[in-house]
């Protein structure tokens, strides 16, 4: 074997082992690291003090991971509008070529490339030979029927759509970290609303059990007393795990670990004004819902995609040119000059087995079925908004009713509390008495979270979240 030809396999084999590749540099740290390990620009510890609403959002902005993929998305998309640039401008490549041989015909060409093709050479056996070629090449498509540009059309409208998803993201992920952080701070009430319960059972256990010890009072009222006790304490562990599956999951929104300590602010967050009516909320939606300007980007692109396979069946024009020069080694490398070819070249497919018309067939399709998803996500947001109003309206009422719930509550449980230690009302009316203000304090804090979580629905149905968090929602 030819020394040339075993320096070629030792060089190739060097460049292999140079270039091994290891499959564990690939695989991801184990958890907990992908909660620790954030972008730049990301905080990596948890919030200090009190966490407002507004804060919340802030962070879950920054550190969610459902909108940092949205945003490594649109980041895909603007690379598919500079390839599809790419289009537009020629092709340049370089090459580099040892070639050794024993063959005619290459020792032919090789040599009258080289401008060194020596005389009385017997063709039949030139004998081996080395060479050595480098050469630029460029190739310039100047006609391609339209789809280059239609293909970045495609790829802009791709770009948007995905700048629309990534606010669609933001809008419910806005709505998201609200509700959670609103049902926190309702649960934290509930659980405030349950001391206070248990407190007043303690109390009154306490003075009936100093009854029945003097005689005063039956150990049946006592032991009833004693059961609404257990009950209200049971009530209260109920209210203290909710809180922590609402804190628990806001840590989860806002991408922090689970060991993270979460204190929550009294400050509310301001979703900002709702339009008065159902048909002005409706517009509105139609004008900012990323999701209807998802479908009909979505339209536009199958719109754009259609035209560039009926221009398949279209001639190409192509510039073709090739820069180059050929080295005989064996023959001391005696560089002479250059070699160049410049070709224009008309080519058309006569034919494809099928593949354009299939693919007419195919974008057609597309096109119907993402014409139809438009109009099926006009109308989810509009059912999504008139379902979010009628439960606003709903909550609005029940929160009033609750209220008046709560102060009748109250003052009966002081009238009976009163007749109670009096004498003039059993044990059972007073227990009626303390259920009924603790049941109506729990849904007047129910009916507040309700209402609260309507607006943001609201808010977010009409797509106005995200924007507003940009600028902050946070109010004392």
């Amino acid at each position: 074997m030819p020394r040339t030809v075993e320096g070629l396999i030792v060089a190739a084999a060097w460049l292999s082992l140079a270039g091994c590749l290891q499959r564990s540099d690939f695989v991801p740290p184990p958890p907990p690291e992908p909660l620790r390990l954030l972008a730049p620009g990301a905080e990596a510890s948890a919030p200090q003090g009190p966490l407002t609403a507004a804060e919340a959002v802030r962070l879950a902005l920054v550190r969610n991971p459902d909108l940092r993929m949205a945003e490594a998305r649109i980041a895909q998309a603007r690379a598919r509008l500079a390839e599809s640039n790419s289009s537009f401008l020629p092709r340049v490549s370089a090459d580099l070529t040892y070639l050794h041989g024993d063959a005619p015909s290459a020792y032919l060409f090789k040599r009258i490339d080289a401008r060194s093709l020596p005389p009385n050479v017997d063709f039949n056996d030139p004998g081996s030979f080395s060479n050595l070629e480098g050469g630029l090449g460029l190739v310039w498509n100047l006609w391609n029927g339209g789809r280059d540009l239609l293909g970045r059309w495609s790829a802009d409208a791709a770009l948007a759509a995905s700048g629309l998803a990534r606010d669609a993201a933001g809008n419910a992920l806005v709505a998201a970290v609200v509700a959670t952080y609103l049902d926190a701070r309702a649960t934290r009430e509930l659980g405030t609303a349950d001391d206070a319960s248990v407190a007043t059972m303690e109390s009154q256990v306490a003075e009936s059990r100093a009854k029945v010890e003097g005689g005063g009072a039956l150990r049946s009222d006592l032991l009833s007393l004693e059961v609404r006790l257990a009950e209200a304490r049971e009530q209260r562990f109920r209210s203290e795990t909710a809180e922590r599956l609402a804190l628990a999951a806001l840590r989860e929104l806002l991408a922090l670990p689970a060991d993270a300590p979460l204190e929550l602010a009294d400050a509310d967050y301001d979703v900002g004004t709702l339009p008065a009516t159902f048909a002005d909320a409706l517009a509105q939606a139609y004008r900012s819902r990323p999701e209807a300007a998802i479908a009909r980007r979505a339209v536009e692109r199958a719109r754009i995609e259609l035209a560039s396979a009926r221009r398949a069946y279209l001639p190409r024009v192509d510039v073709i040119s090739r820069f180059y020069a050929d080295v005989p080694v064996d023959l001391g490398f005696d560089v002479k000059d250059p070699n160049y070819t410049v070709a224009v070249a008309l080519s058309f497919d006569v034919f494809d087995g099928g593949a354009r018309e299939a693919a007419v067939a195919s974008a057609r399709a597309a096109l119907d079925e993402l014409t139809e998803a438009d109009r099926k996500a006009l109308l989810a947001v509009a059912r999504e908004v008139e379902t979010a109003y009628l439960r606003l309206d709903e909550s609005r009422a029940r929160y009033q009713v609750a209220a008046q719930a709560v102060d009748a509550a109250d003052e009966t449980l002081q009238l009976v509390e009163v007749q109670y230690r009096g004498g003039a009302a059993t044990v059972t009316r007073y227990l009626e008495a303390e259920s009924a203000r603790a049941r109506a304090r729990t849904a007047k804090i129910q009916a507040r979270l309700d209402l609260e979580r309507a607006k943001v629905e609201a808010q977010r149905a009409i797509g106005g979240l995200y924007p507003l968090a940009r600028h902050g929602g946070e109010t004392q």
